[in-house]
C-alpha cells in the first residue's frame, strides 16, 4: 500500500536577519520583545542552519525552505545582507544548497517579507507586502514575483515555487496564480510550479490541488494541514524536557495514536507541517528545533510504515500525475 506523503514547510528563513523582529517592532510600542518581555534577537547566527540541517537529515525530512530574497529590505542574498560581511551570506547559501537541496525545495517568500518594494524607484511603499498584494493583478504581480525569483537565481538558487508572506495575494488569487506561472517561466523557463498560501488547519482531510492549467503551465497549491505548534517557544523561556515532550504531543504522541498528524492521516489528508524560522530558533533557545527533533523521532518509530517525507515539488508532481 502506498505511503502517505508528509512534509515540512519552513517559512521566513533567510541569512542572518531575524525577520520576525521587524514584524514585532511594527506591532508594539515597547519595541521588538517577546511576550514575556525579553529582547528579540537582532540576528540568527549561521550555525543555527547547521543544527536545523542536522535534525532534518537525521530523520530524512523533506519539504520546502523559504529564502527571503531581500530580508527586511536590507541588501539581498545575491549581493550580501547589509550590516554583515557578504561572506556570511554566501556561507549560509552554500550550506543550504549542500545540505538541503536534495530533499527541500527552495522558494522566495516574496522580496522583503516587510515593506513592499517599489520596482520603479527602488524605494518602498508605506505598507507591507501582504497589504499591497491584495489590490494587485497579474500585470503588477508578475514583475514583483519575477524580481524575487531573479534575486535567488542570481544567488545560485533554483526556486521551484513561491511562498506567500502572510497571505500575500489571497484576495486576488487567480491573478496571483497566473503571475506565479508567468514569473517562473520568465526566470527559469519552467512551466510547472507550486505555491504555499493556504493554511487549512481545520481541514484534516486537505490535500494539494491543481490551482491552474493555463497556457501550457500548471500551478499546484500546497496547503499546510498542521499549525505551527513551535510558535509558543518564541515567548517562553522554558527548555525543559517536559515542555518539549508536551509540545511534541500536539504533533504525535509517543505511541503514535494521537496528535494532529494522526488526525490528518485518519481523515485521509496529507500531513504538511507549518513552521517558521523564528519559531524553530525560539529567540536563541532553539526549543522549537528540539521539539521538531522529538517529533521526528516519534514519526520514525510509530509511522515508518505509513508515511514518507516528500518535498513540495514531489507532492505537486503526485497531484498532476
Amino acid at each position: 500500500m502506498p505511503k502517505t506523503p508528509i512534509s515540512l514547510i519552513v517559512d521566513d528563513s533567510c541569512p542572518l536577519i531575524h525577520v520576525y523582529q521587524y514584524h514585532r517592532a511594527a506591532r508594539t510600542l515597547e519595541g521588538p520583545t517577546t511576550e514575556d518581555g525579553r529582547l528579540l534577537a537582532a540576528a540568527v547566527p549561521n550555525d543555527f542552519l547547521d543544527r536545523f540541517c542536522d535534525v532534518a537529515e537525521a530523520h530524512g525530512m523533506a519539504g520546502k525552505f523559504s529564502i527571503v530574497p531581500s530580508p527586511g529590505g536590507r541588501g539581498d542574498v545575491a549581493r550580501g545582507v547589509e550590516g554583515f560581511d557578504a561572506a556570511l551570506t554566501r556561507q549560509w547559501l552554500d550550506t543550504a544548497r549542500k545540505r538541503l537541496s536534495a530533499r527541500f525545495d527552495f522558494c522566495p517568500e516574496m522580496i522583503t517579507h516587510h515593506l513592499a518594494l517599489d520596482l520603479a524607484t527602488g524605494g518602498y511603499f508605506p505598507e507591507n507586502e501582504n497589504d499591497w498584494s491584495q489590490r494587485q493583478d497579474r500585470a503588477t504581480l508578475t514583475p514583483y514575483i519575477t524580481h524575487a525569483l531573479q534575486i535567488l537565481k542570481d544567488a545560485g538558487v533554483i526556486a521551484t515555487g513561491v511562498t506567500s508572506p502572510w497571505v500575500f495575494g489571497i484576495e486576488v488569487e487567480p491573478e496571483y496564480v497566473a503571475a506565479i506561472a508567468a514569473a517562473r517561466k520568465a526566470v527559469y523557463e519552467d512551466n510547472f510550479s507550486w505555491y504555499f498560501l493556504h493554511m487549512l488547519h481545520d481541514r484534516p482531510d486537505a490535500r494539494p490541488w491543481v490551482a491552474s492549467r493555463e497556457g501550457g503551465s500548471a500551478v499546484v497549491s500546497i496547503p499546510s494541514t498542521l499549525n505551527d505548534f513551535f510558535w509558543p517557544t518564541i515567548d517562553s523561556p522554558r527548555t525543559d524536557r517536559a515542555y518539549i515532550e508536551s509540545a511534541a504531543d500536539l504533533y504525535l504522541t509517543a505511541d503514535g495514536r494521537k496528535g494532529k498528524i494522526r488526525e490528518v492521516l485518519d481523515a485521509g489528508g496529507w500531513p504538511v507541517i507549518l513552521s517558521h524560522w523564528q519559531s524553530l530558533f525560539s529567540n536563541g533557545l532553539e526549543t522549537g528545533l528540539a521539539i521538531l527533533d522529538e517529533a521526528g523521532h516519534r514519526i520514525d518509530r510509530a509511522l515508518a510504515g505509513e508515511v514518507e517525507w516528500k518535498s513540495c515539488l514531489e507532492m505537486a508532481c503526485m497531484v498532476v500525475s
